[in-house]
C-alpha cells in the first residue's frame, strides 16, 4: 500500500470529523464592553430635565458660583448646588443626548447635542428651557466604535437609530474588537 495514499485517507477522515461537532457544546463568550446607546428619528434632539442621578462618565466640570455643572459624556449636564462644600447637594440632571463640552455665560449654558449646538437658559433650575438650537453646526462623528476605547464593543445596527454614545455592558460572543 502506498504510504501517501493512506496519509491523505488518514488526514481526510480527520478533517471531515473535526468539522462535525455538536453546537450545544460550543461555549458563549461573555465579555464587558461597550454598547451603543441609540435614539430613534429625531429623538436625540429632546432636551429633558429630570431628578439628580449618579455621574457614571464624568466629562469638563464648570463652576458658577454656587453651582456646579458636570458634564457626563454623551448623556448630560449634572447639576450640583455648592453652597455648602463640604456637602454638596444634587439637585437636578439635564438629559442632553450626545452632550460633550459645555460652557456657561451669565444665564445662559451653551452644549452641543450631537450635530446641533442648544442654548438653555439656566437663570431658574425649576425651570429650564431650551431657547436657542442652531442646527447642524457640527459635523456627523463617525460613530461605528467607541471613540477612546480598546476593546470588545458591541456591532453597531443603523437599523435601530443614531448612535447618541455608549454604555459598559456585560456582551454576549461580540463580534467587534479594537
Amino acid at each position: 500500500m502506498n504510504p501517501f495514499k493512506f496519509l491523505f485517507g488518514l488526514f481526510s477522515c480527520i478533517l471531515i470529523l473535526s468539522a462535525c461537532t455538536d453546537s450545544s457544546q460550543v461555549e458563549q463568550i461573555e465579555i464587558q464592553g461597550l454598547k451603543p446607546i441609540y435614539a430613534q428619528g429625531a429623538d436625540w434632539k429632546e432636551i429633558n430635565v429630570v431628578d439628580s442621578r449618579d455621574v457614571e462618565n464624568l466629562g469638563k466640570i464648570y463652576y458658577k458660583d454656587p453651582f456646579i455643572y458636570v458634564s457626563e459624556v454623551n448623556q448630560g449636564i449634572h447639576i450640583i448646588n455648592n453652597e455648602n462644600p463640604t456637602n454638596p447637594n444634587p439637585i437636578k440632571f439635564i438629559s442632553i443626548p450626545g452632550s460633550k463640552d459645555i460652557a456657561i455665560k451669565g444665564d445662559y449654558l451653551y452644549s452641543d447635542n450631537i450635530t446641533d449646538l442648544v442654548v438653555l437658559d439656566i437663570a431658574d433650575h425649576n425651570n429650564i428651557s431650551v431657547v436657542k438650537r442652531i442646527q447642524d453646526i457640527y459635523p456627523v462623528v463617525n460613530q461605528d466604535f467607541p471613540e477612546f476605547h480598546n476593546g470588545y464593543f458591541e456591532c453597531v445596527d443603523a437599523s435601530k437609530g443614531t448612535v447618541v454614545g455608549w454604555e459598559s455592558a456585560l456582551l454576549i460572543d461580540p463580534k467587534c474588537i479594537r
